[in-house]
Parts: structure tokens; C-alpha cells; sequence
């Protein structure tokens, strides 16, 4: 269980460094950069099923594919402008608030130990981005709260999901179509380099399609606010990655912000198995 979800969120983070390194490089356009994420996590995913007919995809699954969508795009038409810092503040402070509302809303109780996990580990993620994040253009903040929103709405899908891998394959292959539509409607400038779509390919393939394969298997074991709380520490993990690939330099504020995340989520997860006892 630890080992899968240190994979998963490692993957996430994983995909903030490809788009980051694609986009801020611009070697490639952000419509682009989405289409190709698509398409190679579909590929990853029928080799990984090994299966004549999942060439048909199922009309429920639309919803999937739209949430997919939104969020890629959004996602990577917000990380053109956005720093690191404050994108990924918006998108997971976003994540975080959106599913403990509707965990709360659905009925999940809040004890005083879950809140204080909660507190803490969104603290720090506070701590590891606002000192150093300024003030970002409206039009794509709003982009990256759609992408949180929309990856929201795409993970409580996925909680209900049987067969993990066959519903991840099925929300890609509807997200092609809505993906080209949505590139047909906005216009931009073609941007193609090979860098650029080598990156969107190990993000679509590795760190998309498997990974999130992967995700639905996890959230049948999690409950919503435990799901909204682990994933405050992708921003701490790409983060260390930038200063491991990247040459960023590493701070005790980084250090400080990361043990209290990870505090925070080992106490809502040590919490919810006190409940479950």
C-alpha cells in the first residue's frame, strides 16, 4: 500500500517537472503537449491490458474523459506563466479544500486528530510556497483552480471504479476526441520540437496513463478526505526533484515545510485507522 502510493505520487510530481522543463523551454505548445500525454497513455495502457476489445469504449465514461481533459489542459495552458511554486499551491490547495467540502458534505466526520493532519500538512505546504510566489495573472490562476477542480471531479469518479485499468483506458480514449475538439476551438501557435514531445510522451505513457491506472486502484482503499490530504505532498516531492535534476537549491524552509506535510499525512492516515478500530 505505502509502496503504491510513494509510486503514485511520485509519478504526479514526476508530471509537473516534464510540463514545467516542455512548456517554460517552450519547446512545444500546451494543446500539443496535452493531445501527446493522451495518445501515449492510451498506448501504455493497451499493452499493458493485452486485449482485442478494448478497442470499444463506453458511453459512461464521458464524464471521465471530460474531467481528464480539463484537467491536462488547463494544467498545462496555466504552467506557460505560472511558477512552480504558486501552480502548484493553486492546483493542490484547490485539490485539498475541494474534497474535504464534499467528504464533509457526503457525511465523512472530521475528529479533532483528522483536522489537525489536515491543519498541518496545508500549513506547510503555506510554508514551502508563499514566501517565495508573487502575485499571478488572474486568467491562468483560474486555469490551474479549473485543472484542480477538474481533477477533483475526475478522482471521486475513479473511487467507484471496478476495474481501475480498463476505466483509466476508457477516459482516454474519450478524451481524444473532446482533446481535438478543444484544440480546434482555441486558437494558438503551433510549437513542436522533439524535446518537447519526448517529454509529453514519458508524461503521457509513464506518468499519466499508468500512474493513473494506478490512482483509481488506490482510491478504493481511501477514504475522500485521506485521498485530498496525500496528495499535498506532490508539490514537496517535485520540488526535491527540481533540486536533484534540476540544480535548484535546497533550503530549510523547504525541509521544514516537507516534514509537515508528510507529518500531517501520516497523522489523518493514523487517524482514520484509530476510527476504523
Amino acid at each position: 500500500m505505502w509502496g503504491k502510493i510513494a509510486l503514485t505520487m511520485s509519478a504526479f510530481a514526476a508530471n509537473s517537472i516534464f510540463c514545467r522543463l516542455a512548456l517554460a523551454e517552450r519547446m512545444i505548445d500546451p494543446y500539443s503537449f496535452s493531445l501527446i500525454r493522451i495518445l501515449s497513455g492510451i498506448f501504455a495502457l493497451i499493452l499493458l491490458i493485452h486485449s482485442a476489445d478494448v478497442v470499444k469504449p463506453k458511453r459512461e465514461n464521458w464524464k471521465g474523459g471530460l474531467c481528464l481533459t480539463g484537467y491536462m489542459f488547463a494544467f498545462s495552458v496555466a504552467y506557460v506563466r505560472l511558477d512552480a511554486g504558486m501552480g502548484a499551491l493553486l492546483l493542490f490547495g484547490t485539490v485539498q479544500i475541494s474534497m474535504a467540502l464534499y467528504a464533509v458534505y457526503k457525511g465523512e466526520k472530521v475528529t479533532w486528530l483528522r483536522g489537525m493532519g489536515l491543519l498541518v500538512a496545508f500549513l506547510g505546504m503555506l510554508v514551502l510556497f508563499l514566501p517565495t510566489t508573487h502575485a499571478p495573472s488572474l486568467f491562468y490562476a483560474l486555469m490551474m483552480m479549473v485543472a484542480g477542480l477538474s481533477w477533483v471531479a475526475y478522482s471521486l469518479i475513479g473511487m467507484s471504479a471496478e476495474r481501475p485499468i480498463m476505466m483509466t483506458y476508457y477516459n482516454f480514449i474519450w478524451a481524444v476526441p473532446i482533446g481535438v475538439l478543444l484544440s480546434f476551438m482555441s486558437p494558438h501557435s503551433l510549437i513542436l520540437h522533439w524535446n518537447g514531445v519526448i517529454l509529453a510522451m514519458l508524461s503521457g505513457a509513464l506518468t499519466s496513463g499508468l500512474a493513473y491506472a494506478l490512482w483509481y486502484d488506490l482510491l478504493k482503499h481511501l477514504d475522500r478526505m485521506t485521498a485530498s490530504t496525500l496528495q499535498l505532498s506532490v508539490p514537496c516531492l517535485a520540488l526535491l526533484a527540481g533540486v536533484v535534476f534540476l540544480n535548484e537549491v535546497f533550503s530549510l524552509r523547504m525541509l521544514l515545510a516537507t516534514v509537515m506535510v508528510l507529518s500531517g499525512i501520516l497523522l489523518l492516515i493514523f487517524a482514520g485507522k484509530n476510527k476504523k478500530a
